[in-house]
């Protein structure tokens, strides 16, 4: 007996057409894609090469014009160090002209009230504080005081003895001299030494 053999396929499958013209339209348009930004970028760098070279061309110098710059540069450089050689202090002369600086006394929030107690005698009250901004101390240190009453009457002249400040440093003034007679008028504060 002949057998024959059935043989089984199995079905093929086929791309239909519109999904093969889909690719296919897929495909044209990422290389075109691709082409483009190559394109673009290659613009760019012939762009940056052109600037590049009119640059180097407008920008250049010739060898006498570079000396001549060199040459202005080294004269400007010269002249500051020759004003800079006689126109500086060395660490020692600053710190001499620093250790030197004269007395100066500033008053700082020194203020003065005229009080009359119902029970007592009058007195200009003086508060506040003198700064010595110098280096060197102030001696004799006083705090002239004039009171005046109407008329220009002197009500008061004295002086408040403090003794004295040393260089950057500060006191704390408190003090009433006192005086007999009306309430003043005007008064004036100053500050001496020596």
């Amino acid at each position: 007996m002949n057998e024959t053999k059935v043989s089984e396929s199995k079905p093929k499958r086929v791309v239909g057409r519109n999904v093969a013209i889909a690719l296919g339209i897929g495909c044209i348009i990422l290389v075109a894609g691709i082409g483009g930004v190559m394109a673009y970028y290659t613009m760019q760098i012939n762009n940056k090469d052109s600037t590049i070279k009119s640059l180097q061309t407008n920008h250049t110098h010739t060898d006498e014009e570079y000396n001549a710059m060199q040459s202005n540069f080294q004269d400007a450089e010269n002249n500051y160090t020759n004003y800079v050689s006689d126109h500086h202090y060395t660490d020692e002369q600053y710190t001499q002209a620093i250790a030197n600086k004269p007395a100066k006394l500033i008053a700082v929030d020194l203020k003065s009230d005229d009080n009359r107690p119902s029970l007592g005698t009058p007195y200009l009250h003086v508060y506040g504080y003198l700064c010595n901004v110098g280096s060197v101390a102030a001696t004799n240190v006083k705090i002239h005081v004039v009171g005046y009453q109407s008329g220009g009457v002197v009500a008061i002249n004295t002086d408040i003895v403090l003794d004295s400040i040393a260089g950057e440093t500060w006191i704390k003034v408190d003090d009433s001299p006192t005086y007999s007679g009306s309430a003043l008028t005007s008064w004036a504060i100053m500050p001496t030494w020596s």
